[in-house]
């Protein structure tokens, strides 16, 4: 914990620094301050012991201290305490309504039971970014901020126990352009997991609708995964008894789970698979019901699939928008970066590839036509993959494919890249191809192996420093958001997590008949518990929800 403080405990001189847990950043000069703020790199000596010239501190005396060393010049703010504490660093500033973006650099000892910047326009809701837990500073933003009535207060809040310890410095206030960081997960298996027994409960242990639970810890959106049909009687291409079970992840299934999302104010996210099985680079059956095109030269089953795209597109969101469930966002595919319709709209090959561009352009224009403010989304995997990012979306700009957003998927196991490193290529891909990521998958491991003591999807976390341990899943969230929101512009408006409710039920597995290999990933426990990571959603919330 760190020790050199400006407190009534410890007096020291103003140019005193002491050694903190881990490597530092050495003391440069201050960073230039924002106008609005006053004393934004706590250097503005106390006249007092335990004051915070210009800043107010509600909570536990003494647990709010101005310490060394700092980011840049001598001090920072420093949150910790002999005992356990709960205390508010806060302060009040005047400014032109509009939007504004605060930034802050933070340092933080980890094992917080919450531990956040925030900023609280008058009239307004409290907008969150959780402080990463590490030893070298760390970027925190908020973006977004809409200030209306003239006056935002801003400021950290930490709740900790004995030893508990965080820093802030170089506080900065900027001004800032709408944004809104949207952060769920995929809910497509909970009917399943459900109807075979599966519970949930929320950090107390009381019983709840999953959803509740996860909407009233922040999250906002739910993604959720469409396939055309299921059941024995729609297997995978050359693969009879591999399939999904029927009456569930199908069109009935899915038109459910909307309205249930919709019913705790989140937004969808709606992916078509076009197919009747799990989708990715190297699997893209087509649906049973299509695979009459085999039977018809290439260039007709082209022509026929291509309608087929469009129709069932148009079909399907006309039935949400009749029921008041319009996604926000639709994928036309999952993991697509081999195309889609195999092995007619196969990316690799000369032909391939113009005819995924063309059941591309029939997706989009059917989402279009149906819901205009519905967003489109290119959904491909591994983040940190210039080399593919670069062909595949700009084989799409040479096919004139049209699209709004990029899908990115991130698991530090397969992808082997650190935070830093994938928040380093989505800011570089951004600018590139000038297209805002949405993150569509996320996972990380809370437990070594899954509820049966097999090796779960994931066989580690990856070079991520963080143990696969509920805290370990925790933090790694705390870090990522943080990361996320950091990007610069905005570039990233989101992550949707996977999967975060796909728990122990009898039966239910990867398809019909197989294991459960994501048990120890979810966002609840083997016994439906809502685990720590909850936490990253409830302290990462904007002030519009």
């Amino acid at each position: 914990m760190p020790v050199a403080t400006w407190s009534a405990r410890t007096c020291l001189a103003a140019g005193l620094v002491l050694s903190l847990l881990g490597p530092v950043a050495p003391a440069t000069a201050q960073a230039a301050p924002s106008p609005e703020l006053r004393n934004p790199g706590f250097e503005t000596p106390p006249t007092r012991p335990a004051e915070l010239p210009d800043w107010r501190t509600a909570g536990t005396r003494g647990a709010a201290t101005v310490a060394g060393p700092a980011r840049t010049g001598a001090f920072a703010l420093q949150h910790d305490g002999a005992r356990a504490y709960t205390v508010t660093t806060a302060q009040t500033v005047r400014l032109p309504d509009g939007h504004y973006t605060l930034t802050a650099y933070a340092q933080s000892g980890g094992g917080q039971r919450a531990d956040y910047l925030f900023a609280e326009p008058a009239g307004g809701r409290q907008a969150r970014t959780a402080v990463p837990v590490s030893s070298a500073w760390t970027a925190v933003t908020i973006r977004g901020i809409e200030v209306r009535h003239g006056r935002l207060t801003i400021g950290l809040h930490t709740d900790a126990p004995q030893g508990g310890w965080t820093r802030l410095d170089d506080v900065r206030l900027t001004a800032g352009a709408p944004y809104d960081f949207l952060a769920g997960g995929d809910i497509t298996m909970l009917n399943w997991v459900e109807d075979s027994g599966g519970t949930y409960s929320d950090e107390r242990d009381r019983r709840e609708d999953p959803l509740k639970i996860m909407a009233e810890n922040g999250m906002d959106i739910v993604r959720l995964r469409l396939y055309n049909d299921t059941g024995p009687d729609h297997p995978r291409v050359g693969y009879p008894g591999h399939y999904l079970p029927e009456g569930y992840q199908d069109e009935e299934d899915i038109l459910d789970l909307a309205r249930r999302a919709t019913r705790y104010g989140m937004r969808i996210q709606l992916t078509f698979h076009y197919s009747d099985y799990w989708t990715n680079g190297e699997i893209q059956d087509i649906p049973k019901d299509w695979r009459d095109v085999t039977d018809l030269p290439r260039d007709q089953a082209v022509d026929k699939l291509e309608s087929h795209v469009y129709d069932y597109t148009r079909y399907f969101l006309r039935r949400m928008a009749a029921q008041g469930t319009s996604p926000a966002f639709v994928s036309l595919g999952n993991e697509m970066q081999g195309g889609l319709l195999f092995p007619y709209g196969y990316s690799y090959t000369a032909d391939g590839a113009p005819a995924l561009a063309r059941f591309l352009k029939a997706g989009y224009r059917a989402t279009k036509e149906v819901s205009p403010d519905t967003q489109v989304i290119i959904h491909i995997h591994d983040a940190g993959d210039y080399d593919e990012y670069r062909w595949f979306y700009g084989l799409l700009n040479q096919l004139g494919v049209p699209y709004d957003l990029i899908g990115s998927s991130y698991y530090p196991f397969w992808t082997r890249r650190d935070i830093p490193t994938v928040v380093r290529f989505f800011d570089t891909i951004s600018r590139e191809f000038n297209k805002k990521i949405m993150v569509m998958e996320t996972g990380i491991n809370w437990n070594p192996v899954t509820h049966e003591g097999l090796e779960g999807q994931l066989h580690d976390n990856g070079p991520v420093p963080y143990g696969e341990t509920p805290a370990g899943q925790r933090d790694f969230l705390y870090e990522l958001f943080a990361a996320l929101k950091s990007v610069p512009d905005g570039a990233v408006i989101g992550d949707l997590y996977w999967d975060p409710v796909m728990i122990p039920a009898p039966g239910v597995g990867w398809e019909v008949g197989e294991p459960n290999f994501v048990s120890n990933t979810t966002l609840f426990d083997f016994g439906g518990k809502a685990l720590p990571a909850l936490k990253a959603y409830r302290y990462n919330v904007d002030g519009g929800r």
